[in-house]
């Protein structure tokens, strides 16, 4: 093993270092404000808060992830996998960790992690130590410039990006990028040793692409999906090039990681008998269409593949060849099922990776292919340059965009540090469990460093229902004093339908019409006729119903809520921007 780091020190010192690119922006933060940090750490990536939350939910001891937000559902079917954030969880309990040094220690190993599965995948595919180098530095720190606007950007003494590195947000895209490679890795092992007859290494390798393929169930759908896809495409190479035997092996992979998922199939079968099921699968950007989705990036790093990529390597060829053929079916499942989900996933997190991986490939092998041929710069090679190149060049933009995204997001991080007397607060004077009713982001702040549980509902969970959610949004325009005849001209004002339609169904009318605000407005119209009979029942039957222990006035943000007008709420704590009171 010694022997072996040795011969790819180098992958290990750029897998730390590009570790610590990535996780650094959490510890500076309370180094640069040692005065102003009070807890509230660094949360500005897509959905980072909802992942937070998963994560102590798990803390909690709540680890199926049925019902992160509110206090009924724990027992619900999960919609999203919860084993990447049991995974994250457990980490920081085994070695006593606080939730955001887990955080800390995750961003940290994963990337470690997640760098050295890249590099040793390529590293197999090319036999070339500096293109492994060379990729997965780019797919680690610089996949941002894959997009001309990413080049151009850099070019222009500009950050490609301002909201931290992929690998940076929690959760996901770490661990399941962790999973995807892993897999290629392994499965590429399993398939070399195939052809090398090596039977010892052959069934160690299977069995662990076995495991990690039936695992990856229970972290991602878009890794198994895309991972059954290149199966499929690869067994039936095989068929066609009558290689039976490994036809037959590669089956004992698939149905081997089928028989670990039924667990997986019997949770989203009990989903699908919920009541609330299609309510919560239209936010998951649930389209029903058989229009083929092709894009620009798949068909281009396609037809390179074919035309440049070495022919003479046959087995990394048929192998790759189905890996690039997976995306054309990811994308267009819909053409059989007629119906879709987000396809952004498949883009940010695999497609983009893949194509920064074999581009290199290409450009690498090509430029030391054609300088041999030419027989140009005898004492130079043009290709080691390259590389150099790319991986310094990956380093830098690692760095600007950690850089510019930790300065765009600087200010909305102090100002969250506001929120930390109330979590200090009910911390130490609230009991496990209880639901406390609050709004804006503090809803999501509790439930990430409290024990407790939320009014507000998260529309990712069966106990989210379209109901629900209304009922949060009616008592929050009814505490900031909305009639019952303002209601109809209010749903229908531009910045309302936004606000309503993104609440209740995510970005369902975007997908179908361009624009969240594009519900009908019949929706609205029903949206404030149930407004009216919200207005009949009683605030403190209505707490009661949902067991609200504590409600958190922020009077900053909500200056017209006015909760001292309500008698049976007593005012236990009051500090800043912020009242509480007891129920």
């Amino acid at each position: 093993m010694l022997n072996r780091i040795k011969n790819h020190k180098w992958a290990v010192l750029l897998a730390f270092l590009s570790a610590i690119i990535v996780a650094f922006p959490q510890f500076y933060f309370p180094c640069d404000h040692s005065e102003a940090y009070r807890g509230i750490y660094i949360a500005t990536t897509d959905n980072e808060h909802g992942y937070l939350s998963r994560v102590q939910e798990v803390r909690d001891g709540h680890p199926s992830l049925g019902s992160v937000f509110l206090k009924d559902g724990k027992d619900d079917p999960y919609i999203q996998p919860p084993l990447s954030e049991i995974l994250v969880a457990y980490l920081g309990k085994m070695f006593f960790l606080d939730l955001n040094n887990t955080i800390l220690l995750a961003r940290f190993l994963f990337a470690f992690l997640v760098f050295l599965v890249v590099y040793g995948f390529v590293f197999f595919i090319s036999k070339e130590k500096l293109i492994a180098l060379a990729a997965s530095s780019a797919v680690c720190l610089a996949n941002s410039l894959i997009s001309p606007r990413g080049i151009f950007a850099l070019l222009q003494g500009e950050p490609p990006g301002t909201t931290f590195l992929t690998l940076y947000r929690p959760v996901q895209p770490q661990v399941s990028f962790l999973f995807f490679f892993g897999f290629l890795l392994f499965f590429w092992l399993f398939f070399d040793a195939l052809i090398k007859l090596n039977i010892k290494k052959l069934w160690i390798w299977g069995a662990v692409s076995t495991l990690i393929l039936g695992l990856s169930f229970y972290i991602y759908p878009y890794t198994w999906t895309f991972l059954y896809a290149f199966l499929g495409v690869f067994f039936l190479i095989l068929i066609f090039q009558k290689k039976w035997q490994d036809a037959k092996r590669t089956l004992y992979v698939v149905f081997g990681g089928i028989i670990i998922s039924i667990p997986y199939f019997l949770n989203t079968y009990e989903a699908s008998l919920h009541p609330h099921f299609w309510e919560i699968i239209i936010r998951f950007r649930y389209i029903v269409t058989r229009q083929p989705i092709f894009g620009f990036l798949v068909p281009s790093l396609f037809v390179i593949f074919l035309v440049l990529f070495p022919k003479k390597w046959k087995s990394q060829f048929i192998f790759s060849l189905a890996l690039l053929i997976a995306p054309f079916i990811v994308l267009n499942q819909q053409l059989i099922t007629g119906r879709v989900l987000s396809i952004g996933h498949y883009h940010w997190y695999f497609h983009q990776p893949l194509a920064i991986i074999f581009l290199i490939i290409i450009l690498l092998y090509q430029t030391k292919l054609w300088q041999d041929k030419l027989k140009l710069f005898k004492s130079i090679s043009v290709s080691k340059i390259l590389a150099f190149l790319i991986i310094g060049v990956s380093i830098y933009t690692g760095i600007v965009i950690q850089i510019s995204s930790y300065q765009a997001s600087e200010n909305k991080i102090l100002s969250e540090q506001r929120y930390a007397p109330v979590v200090e607060w009910l911390n130490v004077n609230a009991e496990k469990e209880e639901v406390v009713l609050a709004a804006s982001e503090l809803p999501s702040i509790l439930s990430i460093y409290t024990f407790l549980n939320q009014f507000s509902p998260d529309y990712h969970y069966l106990s989210a229902s379209n109901e629900r959610i209304l009922n949060s949004l009616f008592l929050f325009y009814r505490l900031d004093g909305v009639k019952g005849e303002e209601a109809k001209d209010l749903f229908l004002q531009e910045e309302e339908r936004k606000y309503i339609s993104g609440s209740v169904y995510n970005t369902h009318y975007e997908n179908l019409y361009g624009s969240t605000a594009a519900i009908p407005d019949q929706v609205l119209y029903s949206f404030a006729e149930k407004y009216q009979d919200f207005l009949l029942i009683p605030i403190d039957k209505f707490l009661e119903m949902h067991e609200v222990k504590y409600v958190i006035w922020d009077t900053r943000n909500y200056p017209r809520w006015d909760l001292d007008q309500y008698h049976f709420l007593n005012k236990v704590y009051e500090e800043g921007d912020f009242i509480i009171y007891k129920n």
